[in-house]
């Protein structure tokens, strides 16, 4: 299963919600949430740079720990880290990848789900 997340920042609990559920379908399915658009800022350092609110990112990064503690895999798209401005330098511990556009398409199979949110 590959969830790929556009959610913007304002929308904090519906992204916590993402690795949540991910956390829950962990436990029948291999689960990938990758991050995209303006979702990705959350896989850098730069999100604690930019004023983003302390709490909403503990809860966040709770979130996070706790999907790969089952075994989530998170991945950032390379497109949002160019529109981002951000480079690998600044990846959080918790991103296990940087993957292109085109890895969703590259992965799609029959036992495959994908779900865009």
């Amino acid at each position: 299963m590959i969830v790929v997340t556009t959610l913007d920042m304002e929308k904090s609990e519906a992204i916590v919600a993402v690795f949540n559920r991910a956390k829950a379908a962990a436990a029948e399915y291999d689960v990938e949430v990758i991050l995209t658009g303006e979702s990705g800022v959350i896989a850098t350092m730069h999100a604690v740079r930019s004023g983003v609110e302390e709490e909403y990112l503990r809860l966040l990064y709770d979130s996070m720990r706790s999907a790969k503690s089952v075994g989530v895999k998170i991945s950032i798209c390379e497109r949002s880290m160019e529109w981002c401005g951000l480079n690998n330098d600044e990846l959080i511990p918790e991103i296990d990848d940087v993957v292109s556009s085109q890895y969703i398409i590259e992965r799609a199979a029959p036992n495959t789900y994908v779900a865009y949110l």
